[in-house]
Parts: C-alpha cells; sequence; structure tokens
C-alpha cells in the first residue's frame, strides 16, 4: 500500500511492506547455536589438542634460547681480545682501573645494602621453630649449611683466576660445607664446619673476561707479531655478530609465527 504526503511543497511517498518476522532471526541464530553445541560436546577433546599444539609450539623458542646460549662465550671472549688489542697502554690501564674501581664499589654497595637489610628484616628468624612434619614435608635430609660472607668474596677471587679455561666455560667454583661432629675438652659434642671445594653448573664468567683481556693486551704487547692473532680475533668477533645477528632475525620470525598461529 503507497501512501504520499505533502510537506513544505514536497511529496513525499512511504511504501509499507510486510514487516520482517520472527523466522529470520531464528534462522540466524540456528549456525551459531549449532557451533556452540558442537565446542560445549567437543571441549575435552579440543582442549586436549590445544594444549599438544602449545607445547610443540614452546619448541621452537627452546632451540632459540639454546643457539643465544651457545653464542655467548664466542662472543664474550673474541669481542673483548679483539677490544683490548686495539687500545694502546696507556688508556687500557686507565680505562682498566675505572672499570676495576667501578666493579669493586658496586661490588661493597651491594654487599653492605645487602647485610644492612639482613640485619633490619632479619628473614628466617622464626624458621627455626617449625619442624617439616608441621609443614607436612618429608625431610629429605640434612639443612643446608650458610655460607659465609669471607668465602662468598673469596670465591669470587678463585673465580677471577680459573685453573683450567676449559673447565671454566661450563662450570664455577664454589665453597660448601662438610659438618664434622667434634668433641671438645668438656665432653660435650660440637659440629665443626669444615670448608670444600666444589664446583657448580654455570659459566665462569667472569674468569674468561679476566683472560680475555689479558691475553688482548699480552697480543698488543707483541707488537707486529701478534697481528695475526688480532686480525683472527678481529674476523672471529664479526662472524660472531653475524650469526647474532641471524640468531635474532629467527627469533623475530618465529615469535610473529607463534603469534599469527595463536590468533
Amino acid at each position: 500500500m503507497e501512501k504520499s504526503s505533502e510537506t513544505n511543497g514536497y511529496l513525499e511517498s512511504t511504501q509499507s511492506g510486510p514487516a520482517a518476522g520472527p523466522g529470520a532471526s531464528d534462522t540466524a541464530k540456528g549456525p551459531v547455536r549449532r557451533c556452540i553445541a558442537f565446542l560445549r560436546r567437543q571441549a575435552l577433546g579440543l582442549l586436549t589438542v590445544s594444549g599438544v599444539v602449545v607445547t610443540y609450539l614452546a619448541f621452537p623458542g627452546e632451540m632459540l634460547l639454546r643457539m643465544l646460549r651457545m653464542i655467548i662465550l664466542p662472543l664474550v671472549v673474541c669481542s673483548l681480545v679483539s677490544g683490548a688489542a686495539s687500545l694502546d697502554a696507556s688508556s687500557l690501564g686507565r680505562l682498566g682501573g675505572i672499570a676495576v674501581a667501578y666493579f669493586g664499589l658496586t661490588t661493597l654497595s651491594a654487599s653492605a645494602l645487602a647485610v644492612a637489610l639482613a640485619f633490619i628484616m632479619k628473614p628466617g628468624s622464626g624458621a627455626q621453630t617449625l619442624q617439616s612434619s608441621d609443614l607436612g614435608l618429608e625431610e629429605s635430609g640434612p639443612p643446608p649449611v650458610p655460607k659465609e660472607t669471607v668465602d662468598s668474596f673469596l670465591d669470587l677471587a678463585r673465580n677471577l683466576f680459573p685453573s683450567n679455561l676449559v673447565v671454566a666455560a661450563f662450570r664455577t667454583y664454589a665453597t660448601d660445607y662438610k659438618v664434622m661432629p667434634h668433641n671438645t675438652s668438656s665432653g660435650n659434642l660440637t659440629h665443626e664446619k669444615i670448608p670444600i671445594s666444589t664446583e657448580i653448573e654455570g659459566m665462569n664468567i667472569l674468569g674468561l673476561v679476566l683472560f680475555a683481556l689479558m691475553l688482548g693486551v699480552a697480543l698488543k704487547k707483541l707488537g707486529s707479531e701478534g697481528e695475526e692473532l688480532i686480525r683472527f680475533f678481529n674476523a672471529f668477533n664479526e662472524a660472531t655478530m653475524v650469526l647474532v645477528s641471524w640468531i635474532m632475525w629467527s627469533l623475530l620470525w618465529g615469535s610473529l609465527a607463534q603469534c599469527s598461529v595463536c590468533s
């Protein structure tokens, strides 16, 4: 049915037709309801498959982290050797003194702050009154022996001069203690801590850095005789930087691929 009306001198016509009935909305909601019902029925299987997919998606990230750890040793050694060999003796001594002073001040400041906070906060003061049985834990062995502050500084000095460079690439020196019972003159039984030398997993980066700097200075001291080794370490450093760029690009593309799959 067509209706016409005149407004402000213009003739407007409106045409009314049959309105959309409730059947259209029901037809549009039908596929959505079926999809929701399917997801509810298959929720367990879909979650299991998604868990497996996420587990395998973490594997490329693990490989990239392993590649970055692989490149740390040649990157640090070659860059420090080439950098130390490129400086003259006077500037190297001045920079070395500044670096040692900065390292010593920051280490002492961090140690003083840690000791002050330990005296103020007293962490673990009430831990001795608790027992493993009260917490529902099983005793797996004797409690760990706390490390002395002096031994920590001595271990730092020992790690600066590793006895084996090959071992220093994957192990670090650390002092451990062996508790031995000891009878005093009065007949009382006491326990004595005996320090023993151990090695823990982890690269001894301090020893490698010091050796690389000393090697660079020694090559610079040789003059023309050490130029060949200096060029070797320079080329090795450039090749390592190329490998780092490749690894970083692969890390970027891997992250983009994971984001696209997850989305």
